[in-house]
């Protein structure tokens, strides 16, 4: 008598795990902003390019009459670069943008912050590079005035 609601309930514990799940309309429907996706997009694939195609791709873009998208194409490839004045372009090129979605609102802002950021740091890089210089030079004028002001050592 035992057996038999064990092996109900093991059929019917098996069957369940055989049950078709409902699709859920409201999930199956819900995208991405096209402005969110088409920027997430676009930095997967500059992240994949190598220097030199970056390069290419941003001689390219200066040829050419730019609009929103191609602002962001911009940034995203002088993201990628190291100089001061390329960050630069490439926050002008985000604080452009015009008509961009509420969801990728996020995505430009902390682009800006990175930018931002970035500038700062290679500013202030180059301004404690000044001055370790200044110091240095400072330090070996100080020894070439103590050199100087030491007296003969007599044998």
């Amino acid at each position: 008598m035992r057996l038999k609601p064990l092996l109900l309930a093991g059929l019917l514990t098996t069957l369940g795990a055989c049950a078709h799940v409902p699709d859920y309309p409201a999930l199956r429907n819900v995208q991405i902003g096209s402005d969110a996706a088409m920027m997430l997009n676009e930095l997967a694939r500059v992240a994949a390019l190598s220097p030199e195609q970056r390069r290419r791709e941003l001689a390219a873009l200066e040829n050419v009459r730019i609009d929103d998208a191609r602002r962001f194409q911009a940034a995203a490839l002088l993201d990628r670069e190291d100089s001061v004045e390329a960050l630069e372009r490439g926050l002008k090129n985000l604080n452009a943008l015009s008509g961009i979605d509420e969801r990728a609102q996020p995505l430009v802002e902390q682009m800006k912050k990175s930018f931002k950021a970035r500038i700062e740091l290679r500013v202030q890089a180059a301004r404690a590079q000044e001055l370790q210089d200044k110091l240095d030079q400072i330090k070996a004028l100080e020894k070439s005035l103590q050199q100087r002001t030491a007296p003969p050592a007599r044998p």
